[in-house]
């Protein structure tokens, strides 16, 4: 008896010690290199929130309709996805081009827009033999047209995912008590999807609103954001009171903003009756409309290698990516580019799936974690950046631990849902036969958790293979990753090799989310 107390006693104490692990590693890699920083500046120059007014107002109105606009783009999408009988291989197809967008850097995107909406491309040559001579890129309209493109992933998945998982019998019991499709979407479906809605629409805000290459790319200085104007102080001009003048407003402002739109989050339950509608009409448009203004420019990003100069196929930007000239070009040979990029996504998504795995786990057995774990979204990528400006670390590590905050919440999400899976009773019943930890873990949990696992990584290894501002913050040669590679040629007017470049990554990527919407199959 006396035994069995210790060892209950044993495991509560290692649980408490397990528990406060995502609180001490971002109290640590988060909190005390900001406040360290903000202490190197030596103040805050408050003048420049003033001066920087119109950037703000700018930054506050683009994210709002950028936001918007995803939504009434995302939420007919989520639709389709989660209830209606899409055809399997279209489903299949629509769920991996749609989640591609998300973890695209912003110069990749870039690409796609460039060969499809600039002055030589597909749709503006289309354009011109109707007479029109339009213009798209560096205008407002491009921005948000980046913006739409970037985000709608998010609505497809979180509202998508909701959809999909509400109980048919609700569904088919309103059908029974006389309500219309309209009546069911106002009084039954949109009160239950609504804190999925707000959670998507405050994360397109969050992500809109801490733009950094999308607006530079394709809107030009003109529109610049608080993101660019903090890497413009601190990286240019090397005036770190205003960009920490930036910061700490930038923060406070989304911190208030996510306040505002929280919703309590309940335990999530599998209903296995699924009501699903026939594949609308409408749909046939939306999928030509998404194709048109989404995919066909991320299929052109993809196949941008292939395009020479003068439009046509060709293998030649290839040979060029091949010939030894990229060292000479951005001071790093292709060899240390893939050594670094592997280096840099390997560790920093296994270091945020090892911290969000045990906040998921807390988080999913009532714990309230989860305001903890999400407290870097309310941090841009430039931000959480600047705050290891000054720390003598080397650079690769201070890459690695920055590109674990920003993969953190998103690694949280999924790992926190598939935590959700798995019973508690389960648990305590293999620690009653003897199981111990690492037993537990491989025979149990493990085999229960593996798709969101996978997920998790594809998603966090993607997403920091693709981090643009935070890396350029940070980086410098021969340290470099595929984004920043990219990033420095299409700035030094190296087109054809970033395009070759550009379309290795994204071969690497459709592979990675091919890979897991295949895993789903057996879901």
């Amino acid at each position: 008896m006396e035994r069995t107390h210790r060892t209950v006693a044993k495991r509560l104490w290692t649980s408490k010690l397990a528990s406060i692990v995502p609180l001490v590693y971002l109290f640590a890699a988060l909190l005390v290199p900001f406040a360290v920083n903000l202490h190197f500046v030596g103040g805050v120059n408050w003048r420049a929130i003033v001066e920087n007014s119109g950037k703000i107002r700018f930054t506050i109105w683009q994210a709002f309709l950028s936001s918007v606009l995803t939504m009434l783009i995302g939420l007919p999408g989520a639709y389709l996805v989660g209830r209606t009988r899409m055809h399997p291989l279209v489903k299949k197809i629509f769920r991996i081009m749609a989640s591609v967008p998300f973890v695209l850097p912003g110069i990749t995107m870039a690409i796609g827009f460039f060969l499809a909406f600039g002055r030589n491309g597909l749709y503006t040559r289309f354009l011109q033999l109707f007479g029109f001579s339009p213009r798209i890129l560096y205008t407002f309209g491009a921005v948000l047209l980046g913006h739409v493109f970037y985000n709608f992933p998010l609505f497809i998945r979180i509202v998508g995912e909701a959809w999909e998982a509400l109980d048919g019998h609700i569904i088919e019991s309103a059908k029974l008590d006389g309500a219309s499709n309209w009546d069911i979407f106002r009084f039954v479906e949109l009160p239950i999807l609504l804190p999925s809605i707000l959670r998507a629409f405050f994360l397109t805000y969050v992500y809109t609103f801490t733009s950094f290459s999308v607006v530079l790319i394709l809107g030009g200085i003109k529109y610049s954001t608080i993101e660019v104007a903090i890497y413009m102080y601190s990286r240019i001009l090397f005036d770190f009171k205003s960009a920490a003048a930036l910061m700490i407003f930038q923060l406070i402002f989304i911190a208030t903003l996510g306040y505002l739109t929280s919703t309590k989050l309940g335990t999530e339950e599998k209903h296995y009756h699924v009501h699903l509608e026939k594949f609308p009409k409408w749909g046939i448009g939306f999928l030509v409309l998404a194709s048109v203004l989404i995919f066909v420019p991320l299929v052109y990003s993809g196949l941008s290698g292939f395009v020479d100069f003068f439009g046509k196929f060709s293998l030649e930007n290839f040979k060029l990516l091949f010939s030894g000239d990229l060292e000479y070009l951005i001071g790093a040979s292709l060899s240390q580019i893939v050594f670094y990029t592997l280096l840099i996504a390997v560790s920093s998504t296994l270091l945020a799936i090892a911290i969000g795995t045990i906040a998921g786990y807390f988080s999913s057995r009532g714990m309230k974690v989860q305001y903890i774990v999400l407290l870097p979204t309310a941090l841009s990528s430039v931000t959480i950046a600047f705050s290891y400006v000054l720390l003598k670390f080397p650079p690769v590590l201070k890459i690695i631990v920055v590109h674990s905050l920003i993969n953190l919440p998103i690694v949280f999400g999924i790992l926190d849902a598939g935590w959700r899976k798995v019973s508690q009773s389960l648990l305590e019943a293999a620690r009653i036969d003897g199981a111990r930890t690492f037993r537990l873990l491989s025979k149990v949990v493990f085999p229960l958790m593996w798709r969101a696992v996978m997920t998790a990584f594809v998603y966090a290894f993607t997403i920091s293979v693709g981090e643009t501002s935070a890396t350029l913050t940070l980086a410098e040669p021969p340290i470099m990753t595929f984004a920043v590679a990219v990033f420095r040629l299409m700035s030094s007017r190296n087109v054809e090799i970033a395009m070759a470049l550009n379309t290795l990554y994204f071969a690497f990527v459709l592979v990675l989310f091919t890979l897991v919407e295949l895993s789903r199959t057996g879901e």
